[in-house]
């Protein structure tokens, strides 16, 4: 079809390659549509997420590989992306919150000092 009016036909690409993102545009529109975290959404809204997720999650891995090379270790720990966290001040002011420990043992709670419920015996 070399005639007149005829079009090329266009290859197709992912939003994210559209994007020059690593991280899935079209899968993080799929769950912001589905979490209904508002009424409408715009067309922009899952690039720019998957943009700023996908820069946190570079920084954080290129700071914790930075660390266990430090420490002569071939693999990356948990213990070195806590502390790339902690390292970096524009990570730590995005994720500090509560520390949030996952442990296998489950917390007892605490005893309160309150009156004995024991019944005297007549």
């Amino acid at each position: 079809p070399t005639g007149r009016g005829a079009k090329a036909k266009k290859s197709r690409s992912s939003r994210s390659s559209r994007a020059g993102l690593l991280f899935p545009v079209s899968r993080i529109d799929r769950q912001l549509r589905r979490g209904r975290f508002a009424e409408r959404l715009g067309a922009r809204a899952p690039v720019f997420l998957a943009a700023v997720l996908q820069w946190v999650t570079h920084k954080t891995m290129d700071m914790a590989g930075k660390i266990s090379k430090r420490s002569n270790q071939h693999r990356i720990s948990p213990g070195h992306l806590q502390m790339a966290v902690r390292n970096s001040s524009a990570l730590k002011q995005l994720l500090l919150g509560k520390p949030r420990h996952h442990s296998r043992a489950v917390p007892q709670s605490q005893r309160v000092a309150a009156p004995s419920r024991k019944r005297k015996a007549k």
